[in-house]
């Protein structure tokens, strides 16, 4: 018991150290504001981090197990794409007709539908932000649209964009700027994927095999990462879903928790 104290003390005080800013005085920016939330997620990571490292003179405990298990072996932690059934898949390239798109042209049969949407990056040709407005203005009200996945010329990840955002702001008055910004430029020069952490999307090296360890997963998000994609296999080709730094941190946290709980309670 007296381990899980000091753990989560740890913790706190690694996020409260930057916390304590404002009410000292220190204007905060909007950099600050990611800073501070990158300090928020480091203070959880050394809470779990520093506990599994307690316990490792004990043995292998529930915990431990869990840490040390694969990401695909917890499968309540990856949030899968859809596939398969009745999904409707969508690869998009600068050539495509939106028109000639179900999504588009009968909407009303797609409500109820799974939708996966992959941009397919063709080369040469940049996607005309106008007619990709026009894909995310019929995608709007689909309830099935989540994800949006970007992928090079060879079919590998680039980045992912969450569908709530491109919902937004692919469809607003400065909707062209955003395609622009979000998908042309990271087109251009994949290394722009970065950009797309600013809007909880992910960029290129924000990745994880589904085979890691959960460990390696959090301590990769431990930096301020909010998810991370998953890759069959650790294939770029293969995204199957992503991990979120609060689903991740809840689970193993969890475990960390609940026989110290039930000890307390006699349980």
């Amino acid at each position: 018991m007296g381990k899980v104290i000091i753990s989560a003390a740890l913790g706190i005080a690694a996020a409260a150290a930057v916390m304590a800013a404002p009410y000292a005085g220190v204007h905060i920016t909007s950099t600050q504001m990611m800073m501070m939330a990158a300090a928020l997620s480091v203070g959880a990571a050394v809470a779990v981090l520093t506990r599994t490292v307690a316990d490792k003179a004990i043995g292998k405990s529930r915990k431990d197990l869990l840490l040390s298990s694969q990401l695909k072996e917890a499968g309540q932690l990856i949030a899968r794409f859809p596939h398969g059934g009745d999904m409707l898949s969508l690869s998009i390239k600068p050539d495509t007709l939106i028109d000639r798109l179900e999504v588009v042209d009968n909407p009303g049969k797609c409500i109820t539908r799974d939708i996966m949407v992959a941009l397919k990056n063709s080369g040469s040709t940049k996607f005309n932000p106008v007619e990709l407005k026009r894909l995310f203005m019929a995608l709007k009200d689909q309830p099935g649209f989540i994800h949006l996945v970007l992928l090079d010329s060879h079919g590998e990840f680039v980045g992912y964009i969450p569908g709530f955002y491109a919902k937004r702001e692919f469809t607003g008055p400065n909707a062209e700027v955003q395609i622009a910004k979000y998908v042309d430029d990271v087109f251009a020069d994949d290394n722009n994927s970065v950009n797309l952490r600013q809007i909880e999307g992910a960029g290129k090296s924000d990745i994880i095999s589904d085979e890691a360890k959960i460990s390696e997963a959090i301590v990769k998000m431990a930096g301020g990462f909010r998810r991370l994609i998953v890759l069959r296999r650790g294939y770029h080709r293969r995204p199957i879903g992503l991990v979120n730094f609060s689903d991740l941190m809840s689970e193993t946290l969890s475990e960390q928790t609940k026989p110290s709980l039930r000890s307390m309670l006699g349980r």
